[in-house]
């Protein structure tokens, strides 16, 4: 199997089609969500207003721009009239299934609210147009799983994807190709992107992981500043919400980035250190997705500190259930007897 699509291959044209339509649909699941969720009318009469059930909810607003913005700017790189190269378009359609899961997820949970009752004191003729506009979201994301599924399929039979071009490969590309469209600027532009490529890139290939924590701390810090400047957070309760969002953003981007590609892998497996600290940084916030029927069981008040016990305490736990598993499995491969010749 080749590595690059040949112009007019109708797998590229079909797996182009179910990666605009899901960015398309992604990018107004994402709106609405965000928009119900910020409208403070609309959002008291939520069913899913409160968590577990709103935790999908607020990773939505700093992971789905970040993945439509990133494949719309890659897809970019995909012209009609070249030979197209399979790692790219695999890539995005990575990267649109990613994201459509992620909607997936949050409308499920919004469903399993609504399917409780939660809040039915509430509900109005604003939940009913929310509800509504819900389910022809939840119709539109299945049907964009379909569509890249079959994508998926189609692209794994005809083409085999190379290690490169990876995201980092292809960001260095694109900032060269507008580059040359800045006329007079055109040559301090690409001095800049040499720049790039040479003092940012080459330290996220070399420390991949670094750089996924620099860009959850990043990504975190807006989030956080809404909540001082619009809701008046004290700052016990600043940093836990800084903690909790920079240790959700830093496992996702993780996972999502070894999934995405974002950087061609250097090694076969991840250390059982970076598995351990993604296990920390998911168990923790699972737990405090719980916290009010936690600490309503306790019979505690809930607190910053309180809080920050069911998040760190279940960080910890997940963190350490996960290197006992990992020498489980060790010595069980390490102890299992040889194949017979």
């Amino acid at each position: 199997m080749n590595a690059e699509l040949s112009v007019g291959d109708p797998a590229r044209r079909r797996a182009g089609f179910a990666v605009i339509s899901s960015l398309a649909v992604v990018t107004t699941y994402g709106a609405v969500t965000v928009l119900t969720k910020e409208i403070h009318a609309l959002e008291l009469h939520q069913p899913w207003q409160d968590d577990p059930y709103d935790v999908p909810v607020s990773f939505d607003f700093a992971i789905l721009p970040l993945l439509v913005i990133t494949g719309a700017l890659r897809a970019q790189l995909c012209r009609r009239y070249e030979p197209l190269p399979a790692r790219r378009l695999v890539d995005l359609v990575r990267a649109a299934w990613v994201a459509v899961w992620l909607s997936g997820a949050t409308a499920l949970a919004e469903w399993t609210a609504v399917a409780l009752g939660l809040h039915r004191a509430e509900w109005t003729a604003a939940t009913a147009w929310q509800v509504a506009a819900l389910g022809v979201l939840s119709v539109a994301i299945i049907a964009c799983g379909v569509l890249l599924q079959r994508a998926r399929r189609e692209l794994a039979r005809c083409a085999r994807a190379g290690a490169q071009p990876d995201w980092l490969a292809d960001a260095i590309v694109l900032c060269q190709w507008e580059g040359r469209r800045l006329g007079p600027l055109r040559a301090p532009a690409e001095s800049a992107v040499r720049w790039l490529d040479r003092q940012v890139i080459a330290r996220v290939r070399a420390r991949p992981i670094a750089a996924a924590a620099a860009l959850a701390v990043a990504l975190a810090l807006p989030f956080v500043a809404a909540k001082v400047i619009l809701e008046g957070y004290p700052a016990p309760l600043v940093a836990f919400v800084f903690a909790l969002t920079a240790a959700v953003l830093f496992a996702f981007v993780v996972i999502a980035g070894s999934y995405l590609r974002v950087v061609a892998p250097r090694k076969p497996r991840p250390s059982v250190l970076l598995c351990a600290a993604v296990a920390a940084c998911l168990g923790g916030p699972v737990v405090f997705a719980f916290h009010d029927s936690l600490l309503a069981a306790a019979n505690v008040p809930q607190t910053a500190g309180a809080l920050s016990v069911l998040l760190f305490g279940g960080g910890a736990a997940a963190g350490l259930v996960c290197l006992a598993a990992q020498a489980t499995l060790r010595r069980g491969r390490n102890g299992s007897p040889a194949p017979s010749a």
